[in-house]
């Protein structure tokens, strides 16, 4: 049993030493394998454009793309919108931002041209669209008003424009919803046509575009002409003979055809009527 273990433990020494080089070398076929994991390249950032800005409390803002819609999305109660328009191409592209208020009244369009490089982001902020403007009529008479209405940002200064020969500003202040009107005496213009449009100033001191215009006429005033005095019978603008001669022409009647000759108006002429008219004598008429 001892001789046997041994011869094993020597068998064994002589293999190791053999690979060693003590003993002629024995050729070995080894075969050596790897797995290496590929690098995965970069992914290449978003091509896009980011717009935020001021619109009107829960509106519908629309982007446009070159003239056609791309997006649309509602702004919050403060009246704020930020977008995203991505998966673009390098180029040129013009956007256009409107927004549409709580009466469907569709507000002016803010227009922006950006060229754009591959993986690149533009942002533009600080965009305050121009307020929503209408117009309760069209047409003004002389002692009339017309109210110009809309909607901007909430608790914001409202600056109303109106233009024709010359131009006059009329202030007021929107509510916390947004919505602003302003009434105009029609004495506060002239007569003629007239343009009116509208700006806001935020809380903030922002200042936005301003909105489209409204056109409204004033019609002139129509001329008077002369107020007569009752005794001047003929309205020649005095009182003398001929009006004596008229009065005495319809003496005694009652009710005349001619009613200035009743000049206190009792229905009959007579001494009454003659005295008033005495009274005036030679006075102007006019």
């Amino acid at each position: 049993m001892r001789t046997g273990r041994w011869l094993r433990t020597l068998v064994a020494l002589a293999a190791v030493f053999s690979l060693t080089g003590a003993l002629p070398a024995v050729a070995l076929d080894v075969t050596v394998s790897a797995t290496v994991e590929s690098a995965t390249p970069p992914e290449t950032p978003p091509t896009a454009v980011v717009l935020q800005g001021i619109a009107y409390p829960s509106s519908t803002v629309t982007i446009l793309k070159n003239g056609a819609v791309a997006v649309q999305l509602p702004a919050d109660p403060l009246a704020k919108f930020n977008v995203t328009v991505g998966s673009l191409a390098a180029g040129s592209y013009t956007f256009g931002v409107y927004g549409t208020d709580a009466d469907g009244r569709a507000g002016p369009t803010s227009n922006f041209t950006v060229t754009l490089t591959t993986g690149t982001t533009v942002t533009i902020t600080g965009i305050f669209l121009g307020p929503t403007i209408a117009a309760d009529r069209t047409a003004l008479k002389p002692g009339e008003t017309i109210t110009l209405l809309g909607t901007t940002s909430p608790s914001s200064a409202v600056h109303v424009y109106v233009s024709s020969a010359e131009e006059k500003q009329f202030d007021t202040q929107s509510t916390t919803v947004g919505a602003w009107s302003r009434q105009i005496l029609a004495s506060d213009l002239l007569a003629g046509t007239h343009t009116a449009r509208s700006k806001a100033v935020d809380g903030e001191g922002g200042i936005s575009a301003y909105s489209d215009t409204v056109t409204f006429t004033l019609a002139a005033a129509t001329p008077t002409g002369p107020t007569y005095i009752r005794p001047d019978l003929n309205e020649d603008g005095k009182v003398d003979l001929i009006d004596f001669s008229i009065l005495l022409y319809y003496w005694g009647q009652r009710s005349p055809s001619h009613p200035k000759v009743d000049i206190n108006q009792d229905s009959v002429v007579n001494i009454i009527d003659f005295s008033i008219m005495l009274f005036y004598w030679t006075a102007k008429s006019v």
